[in-house]
C-alpha cells in the first residue's frame, strides 16, 4: 500500500521501497532509441526545455519529435508492486493525445529493477511500445530502470540486525578483554590456577559468632585453697565409695595420695605441707588418747565431728 511520503511504498510484511532519491532537479534521465530522445524524471516534473507542450511543470516525461515534444504522461508519486516480479512500478498517465486515436492519451509504465552493482542512479531503457516503434506513432511505452535505489529494505529487520550486530560487538569486546588479560597473567605475570583468570574477587569479613577469648584479669582469678597440687586438683582424693558405710566421710577422706603429690612441690611448699600433715596427725593422736582417757573403747569410730 502507498505511503504518505512521495515515491515510497511499505508492504504488509515490512518490505519498504523508497525512490524519492531519484528525483533530480538538475537534469532529466535520457535514453535514445532509433534516433529519438526520451527524457524522464521521477516524482517531479521534467527540468528540460520542452516545445509545444501545454503544461510542462506537470509533465513526467516526453519524447522529442519533429512535430513537437510528445508528453509520455503526467507526474505521479504513487508506487505500485509488479504482480509478476514483485518490483516497484510507476505509472504516468494522461500524456499527449495519441496520433492514431485522438480520444486516447499516452501512458508510460516504468518498472524499477534492483541492481546493487549500479551504485549510481542508473537510467531508463525503453523495452516495448504500442503501436510498435516501427510504425512511427507509438502511444504507450514500457521502460525498465536498473538502479540500487530500487532495492527493497526492511526497517524492522534492519533494526533487529543492528541490535544483533551491537550485541555481537559487545560480546567480542568482552571476550577479547578476558582472553587478553588471561594471557597476560599466564605468560607475563606467571600466575597459576584461578589467579590466571581476571575474575573479580570480593572478600568480606563476617562478624564472629563466638566470643573472643581474652586473658583473665587479676581480679577474676580464683582464690587459692591450698598449696601444691592440692589447690589445682581440689578434692581429687575424695573417694566416693557408697558401700563403705562403716567408715563414713572420715574414712573416705585420706591424705595418703596427697603425700605422694607432696613430692611434686619443692622447697618451702613441700616442708610446709609436710608440717601441716604431721600437725594433723599429732592432733589426731592426741584426740584419740583423750578419748581413751575418758573411757571410750579403743577401736571405736572417730569422726571429724564429735557426736
Amino acid at each position: 500500500m502507498p505511503d504518505d511520503n512521495p515515491c515510497t511504498l511499505t508492504l504488509e510484511n515490512g518490505t519498504h521501497y523508497d525512490l524519492s532519491s531519484l528525483a533530480s532537479a538538475k537534469a532529466d534521465y535520457e535514453t535514445i532509441i532509433s534516433g529519438t530522445s526520451y527524457k524522464l524524471n521521477v516524482c517531479r516534473g521534467v527540468v528540460s526545455e520542452v516545445w509545444k507542450l501545454d503544461d510542462p511543470d506537470s509533465t513526467g516525461g516526453f519524447a522529442h519529435r519533429d512535430s513537437g515534444d510528445f508528453s509520455l504522461g503526467q507526474v505521479n508519486t504513487t508506487l505500485h508492486i509488479s504482480p509478476s516480479t514483485h518490483e516497484p512500478m510507476l505509472y504516468l498517465q494522461n500524456g499527449s493525445a495519441c496520433p492514431l486515436n485522438s480520444g486516447e492519451y499516452a501512458s508510460t509504465v516504468i518498472r524499477f529493477i534492483c541492481s546493487p552493482e549500479d551504485f549510481d542512479a542508473g537510467k531508463p531503457t525503453l523495452v516495448a511500445a504500442l503501436p510498435p516503434l516501427d510504425s512511427g506513432n507509438p502511444c504507450h511505452f514500457f521502460f525498465e530502470w536498473k538502479t540500487h535505489v530500487a532495492c527493497k529494505t526492511n526497517p524492522k529487520a534492519e533494526l533487529k540486525s543492528h541490535h544483533l550486530i551491537g550485541f555481537g560487538a559487545f560480546v567480542f569486546i568482552i571476550l577479547a578483554w578476558f582472553i587478553g588479560h588471561t594471557a597476560y597473567n599466564r605468560f607475563v605475570l606467571q600466575k597459576r590456577g584461578m589467579d590466571v583468570f581476571p575474575i573479580p574477587r570480593i572478600t568480606r569479613q563476617l562478624p564472629s559468632l563466638m566470643p573472643t577469648a581474652s586473658a583473665p584479669s587479676s581480679s577474676s582469678k580464683k582464690p587459692r585453697w591450698g598449696i601444691g597440687r592440692r589447690s589445682q586438683r581440689g578434692y581429687s582424693n575424695v573417694r566416693a565409695d557408697d558401700n563403705d558405710e562403716g567408715e563414713g566421710f572420715a574414712g573416705r577422706f585420706s591424705l595418703e595420695d596427697d603425700e605422694d603429690d607432696v613430692g611434686g612441690p619443692s622447697g618451702g611448699d613441700a616442708r610446709e605441707l609436710g608440717g601441716d600433715t604431721e600437725a594433723w596427725r599429732g592432733q589426731r593422736g592426741q584426740s584419740s588418747s583423750n578419748h581413751d582417757t575418758q573411757g571410750n573403747k579403743p577401736g571405736a569410730h572417730q569422726g571429724l565431728v564429735d557426736v
